[in-house]
């Protein structure tokens, strides 16, 4: 099923959401190079300074029938556009997903996250997946209030860690 771009209005400009695409690994790669250390941690669980190549490489590795993701897309100048915000859900077999959100550092607490997680559930309801889930340091307090507020539960778990489950339901008729 394609998905419709959508253009938005944040922070006085036009943001683009669109799913990432196997040529957007420069773009990535620009977002995790102005991307904080912890920020990165708090997604990745490691304290990277740059990502890996072989980690960029999969990031961006188009899978349809398993990848769910969305880009959030700025002008960073007039003919030329920047990475601000990632999301993807990998999709298992079974009917669950597991759900990852990466925003630019400098654009944290500005309601970037809440523009992209409630697109990214629509999506996954779209594709008819029953649960979403996210495993999230328990420190990541900005990530557990979000998925709060969209309706997950936490599901704590040893070391530190939170599992994050929102049930999607039904597919809608």
């Amino acid at each position: 099923m394609p998905h419709i771009e959508e253009v938005v209005s944040f922070l006085d400009q036009s943001i683009r959401f669109r799913p990432l695409r196997a040529g957007d690994r420069a773009l990535l790669e620009d977002l995790c190079r102005r991307t904080e250390v912890h920020d990165l941690q708090m997604r990745f669980f490691s304290a990277f300074r740059r990502l890996p190549p072989a980690l960029l490489d999969d990031l961006v590795r188009i899978d349809p029938d398993r990848r769910i993701t969305l880009a959030a897309l700025g002008a960073a100048s007039s003919d030329q556009e920047e990475l601000l915000a990632v999301a993807r859900a990998h999709a298992s077999a079974d009917g669950t997903a597991e759900l990852a959100l990466l925003v630019r550092s400098d654009l944290k607490g500005k309601g970037l996250g809440s523009l992209l997680l409630p697109r990214l559930i629509a999506r996954c309801r779209s594709r008819g997946l029953r649960v979403l889930t996210a495993v999230v340091l328990q420190e990541n307090t900005r990530m557990l209030r979000l998925a709060e507020r969209y309706g997950f539960r936490r599901e704590p778990t040893a070391l530190g860690i939170t599992q994050l489950v929102l049930d999607l339901g039904p597919l809608a008729a």
